[in-house]
């Protein structure tokens, strides 16, 4: 009895091309966790250098350069959340600059500490950064956001970005 599988059975599935395309970046020491336009949130891995800008000259930035766009997130430790870009009073419209440095403290936990999985869910692009001592930083899209803003990037040493979002579109590319 043979058995017949569609060409769509041997497609690789988004967990594993994320898995191949990632797998570099697994070992990579967290150096920088920021916040680059407003709430979105930005970790650099990997080796560290100054922007070629003469602007940006006094800044910093890794050779690895992830970033949330329109994605909610939470970060944990073991069980334990222990900050979230998702608002606690649903009341509170605004969120302030002393709650987004607040929020920052808290996420810096995650510097100087290796990337253990960058591991994405197919099902729901959800997406999870497990890190040493525990720590975890789950995105979890909005598909409600009508934004159109991909829900992260990785920016990788090759000169290329991974975009997934919004939705479930991906796509790797140069970045020129």
């Amino acid at each position: 009895m043979a058995i017949q599988t569609s060409i769509a059975d041997r497609k690789p599935n988004i967990e594993q091309i994320i898995s191949v395309i990632t797998k570099p970046m697994i070992g990579e020491i967290c150096h920088q966790v920021i916040f680059s336009y407003g709430d979105e949130l930005r970790l650099d891995f990997g080796e560290m250098s100054a922007y070629t800008h003469p602007k940006l000259a006094h800044l910093s930035k890794g050779s690895w350069q992830f970033g949330t766009r329109a994605t909610p997130w939470v970060f944990k430790q073991g069980d334990r959340i222990l900050t979230s870009s998702l608002p606690v009073d649903i009341d509170e419209l605004e969120i302030d600059e002393v709650e987004i440095d607040g929020v920052k403290k808290v996420l810096q936990q995650l510097e100087n500490k290796e990337l253990i999985d960058f591991a994405i869910d197919a099902n729901n692009i959800s997406l999870t950064l497990v890190f040493e001592g525990d720590y975890q930083l789950i995105l979890q899209p909005d598909f409600q956001d009508d934004s159109g803003l991909p829900d992260w990037e990785l920016f990788m040493p090759t000169e290329q970005v991974l975009t997934v979002g919004p939705d479930f579109f991906w796509e790797c590319k140069s970045i020129h």
